[in-house]
């Protein structure tokens, strides 16, 4: 008996370390090779706003058809006399062509929907793209923190050990040991926000919490060569946010429309016959027709005609304001882009990132072979690490700016994902 319970105990401890070991790898953290293109993808296919608007906007499209039938028919039996049935049959067919304004008023209202469900994909493509290019900025400067701290902790040493032999340090050199607390202040900073867009990716792409990315291959940024002219136009023909506006003025003519018919009189249709229970025969067929009384109809009708005319109005002032509003956006982004897109070309054409890699090369051997001094020496380092710096702010700034004037000219296509541009 102890044996067994030995052994069962065994088993026992031996499942639940499986359990064990089955939560961790589930709790371990995913890496994901993250190009602008897979953050792209991802958004498309993770985010829960993207899919909300869509299923809102199928859901209103599916009510169009319905609204084409009309209501079903009422069939009655009224065996109130003795040896006579009463077989009534009720359809109540409304005024003729308020069934069609309405499945137009449905549709137009569906068309709209569809229109801001686009708008959202968009929206969160140009999300995913800034998301993309803040985690590709902290990334990279990541990287360049790391070995800074190295350094400055090895110039630190060299700092106190001249200290120590009674050396004579100049001002300047003492205000260099204030660079170790700085690299180390800065790399704690730009590592939390390291993280931060870490998990902005994550709740952009729906996905755990602690999933993290690593970078693959350099993305290539194409070069302004667009008028702002021709943006803005472009803008004022496909912006989403445009768009969603001229599909409300539709909307509102539709419901216009409508509100003139909606109070006129409705019809009422039965159609009856007496049936004999004994041989099971039908006679004395009969039909009536109602029609409702349009006391009311000139005041309801001017009222609500009037109504769906003041907020067609409005929507059609909302699509001037919003235009206004693009042109600015548009040109305002492209001001941005131009700037980040000429101090980029700076960097690239003017081979900056290779000549500041040379001159470290050549200061750290003139440092080894004692020709130059420590504060040199630190001086080139720092501008060696700021140029790096720059150049992927830089980068990312441009990639951010390109970003925002492709979604404010509608370029950002985010209907499916061969869109993708």
């Amino acid at each position: 008996m102890k044996s067994l319970k030995l052994i069962g105990l065994l088993i026992i401890g031996w499942l639940m370390g499986l359990r064990q070991g089955s939560a961790q790898e589930t709790l371990a953290p995913v890496t994901i090779v993250l190009t602008l293109p897979k953050a792209q993808e991802m958004a498309l296919s993770g985010n829960p706003h993207i899919h909300a608007a869509s299923a809102r906007a199928q859901a209103a499209g599916k009510q169009v058809l319905p609204s084409l039938f009309p209501e079903d028919p009422m069939v009655m039996v009224d065996t109130t006399n003795p040896g006579m049935e009463m077989w009534m049959v009720e359809e109540k067919l409304g005024f003729p062509g308020k069934g069609i304004a309405k499945a137009d008023m449905l549709g137009a209202e569906a068309k709209r929907l569809s229109a801001e469900s686009s708008g959202v994909q968009r929206s969160i493509l140009l999300q995913a793209q800034q998301a993309y290019w803040e985690f590709y900025y902290r990334q990279k400067v990541d990287a360049i923190l790391q070995e800074a701290q190295a350094r400055w902790k090895n110039l630190s040493q060299i700092l106190q050990a001249k200290e120590l032999t009674g050396q004579w340090l100049s001002v300047k050199a003492v205000r260099l040991q204030m660079e170790t607390a700085k690299a180390v202040n800065e790399l704690i900073t730009n590592s939390r926000a390291l993280k931060i867009s870490q998990y902005n990716l994550n709740h952009l792409f729906s996905l755990p919490h602690f999933t993290a990315y690593r970078l693959e291959g350099e993305p290539v940024l194409p070069p302004l060569s667009s008028k702002e002219e021709d943006l803005v136009q472009r803008a004022l023909r496909q912006n989403s946010e445009i768009m969603v506006y001229r599909r409300s003025i539709e909307s509102r003519e539709a419901q216009q429309k409508m509100a003139s018919l909606e109070y006129l009189p409705d019809f009422d249709l039965w159609l009856s016959g007496v049936r004999d229970p004994a041989n099971g025969s039908f006679s004395n067929y009969g039909f009536r027709l109602g029609v409702t009384l349009p006391l009311f109809f000139p005041a309801k009708q001017m009222q609500a005609s009037g109504a769906a005319s003041d907020e067609l109005a409005a929507a059609q002032f909302d699509l001037q304001g919003k235009q206004n509003e693009v042109i600015h956006m548009v040109e305002d982004a492209f001001v941005n882009a131009q700037s980040a897109w000429r101090l980029l070309k700076l960097y690239e054409d003017g081979r900056l990132i290779q000549q500041v890699d040379r001159a470290w090369t050549v200061t750290q051997t003139a440092y080894r072979n004692e020709q130059i001094s420590l504060p040199d020496y630190v001086e080139t380092y720092n501008n060696y690490v700021e140029t790096l710096t720059n150049y992927y702010q830089t980068k990312a700034d441009y990639g951010k700016a390109l970003a925002e004037l492709d979604y404010q000219v509608g370029e950002l296509k985010g209907d499916n994902h061969e869109n993708l541009k």
